[in-house]
């Protein structure tokens, strides 16, 4: 919708006229003592919370953006409000979504905006109560600015959605021709290195033998790695559309948990379950949510390798909302906030050789089911790596 039409219908819904206008310009200098308190409450409303803290880099950003707040508290009452206000109070709330401020501390922060306002109208009037129509105009004006702050967040949102489906239409055409150009000379590379390996025995000089040993390792631990990267490719290019039956959650995950324990706890890595006992009846594509919980588990013993006393545990209920919730928690390294913000997006990885494919094949096939895929961690903390899916219901079909 262009700006011009979105703020007339945005002025006409809450009632916003030029009365209004008027009524909130003749108040602006008398508002003006008052702005750098309600500043001082906004901030002191987002610093209060140490994760909404943790978007701002340092306090030189956040005194930045304590003028950029003052200005835009000022132009609440001087206008005027066309198609120029509107553009430029959507590139304020772009700088939200820029630096990472969630949705609900925004509207948190602006409920604290307009309280400080109705505040500073109160303490103008002789009677403490401030003129109606005061009030109004500024609860009008605050209603307009957050609903142009939410269409900021909506059109972020839109544009990662796209561009996701987007990718995921080109990785889809781009894995077609891949299965057919990569596999077929991967598996005959496979196979002239068996050759290779099986002629090595026959080389009389020791030395001459562990060194062609040594070489044909190398090839073949990169021959997987190139398997692996391309079934990945496959895997995400496939979660496209479910094909649902009903399945029992627990054996499905009893049945993963007896397959990975033995190769687990031969690392010497502690595996811990802690099942909710009972049938747990889903509608779900079974072997998709296998994958979920292998790759899941598979970063999880990948995090703790190496470290003293590793652990893995997996925990899953159903929950009183009928979800059936699964959490694989390890005692690795952790990772940083940021990180773990981007984990499910396609390609990022924190692994000398990960494809950066297996968390985005869990979202995929997670968000098909109409569930949610969760990471939580930080250095040094452990992570935990959660999902749920509806117990009856899923959506069907990717974008």
């Amino acid at each position: 919708m262009a700006a011009a039409s979105m703020l007339a219908e945005l002025r006409e819904f809450v009632g916003f006229d030029d009365a209004s206008a008027r009524r909130l310009q003749a108040l602006g200098p008398q508002m003006t003592p008052f702005l750098s308190g309600v500043v001082d409450g906004f901030y002191s409303a987002i610093l209060s919370d140490p994760v909404a803290r943790g978007v701002f880099r340092d306090e030189a950003q956040v005194d930045r953006l304590r003028i950029s707040l003052r200005d835009w508290l000022e132009g609440l009452f001087t206008g005027p409000y066309d198609e120029g206000y509107f553009e430029k109070r959507s590139r304020i709330g772009r700088v939200h979504v820029k630096v990472g401020l969630e949705q609900r501390y925004m509207l948190t922060a602006m409920n604290v905006v307009r309280n400080g306002l109705h505040a500073a109208v109160c303490e103008l009037s002789p009677s403490g109560m401030g003129a109606f129509e005061d009030h109004a105009a500024i609860d009008q004006i605050c209603d307009i600015e957050l609903a142009i702050m939410l269409e900021t967040y909506r059109e972020d949102y839109v544009s990662k959605k796209t561009a996701e489906a987007e990718s995921l239409a080109v990785m889809g055409r781009l894995t077609a021709g891949l299965a057919h150009e990569v596999r077929n000379p991967l598996n005959a590379a496979k196979l002239q290195l068996d050759v290779l390996r099986r002629n090595a025995v026959a080389v009389q000089d020791p030395s001459v033998r562990r060194k062609i040993e040594r070489r044909t390792n190398i090839v073949q631990d990169e021959l997987r790695r190139l398997s692996l990267l391309l079934d990945d490719f496959l895997n995400l290019a496939r979660a496209r559309r479910l094909e649902p039956v009903h399945c029992d959650a627990c054996q499905l995950l009893a049945e993963v948990i007896e397959l990975r324990r033995p190769e687990i706890e031969s690392q010497g890595i502690e595996f811990l379950d802690d099942i909710e006992l009972g049938s747990c009846d889903l509608v779900a594509e079974r072997d998709r949510l296998k994958q979920v919980v292998n790759n899941l588990i598979t970063n999880a013993v990948e995090a703790v390798s190496g470290r003293a006393r590793p652990r893995v545990r997996i925990v899953s209920r159903m929950s009183r909302e009928r979800r059936w919730e699964v959490a694989i928690i390890d005692n690795g390294p952790g990772i940083s906030p940021e990180v773990a913000e981007r984990a499910f997006e396609s390609f990022v990885t924190t692994k000398d050789a990960g494809t950066g494919l297996g968390l985005a094949i869990v979202k995929r096939i997670v968000d098909l089911h109409g569930g949610q895929a969760s990471l939580k961690s930080e250095p040094g903390g452990g992570t935990c790596a959660a999902f749920w899916v509806p117990t009856g219901g899923y959506s069907g079909s990717g974008g």
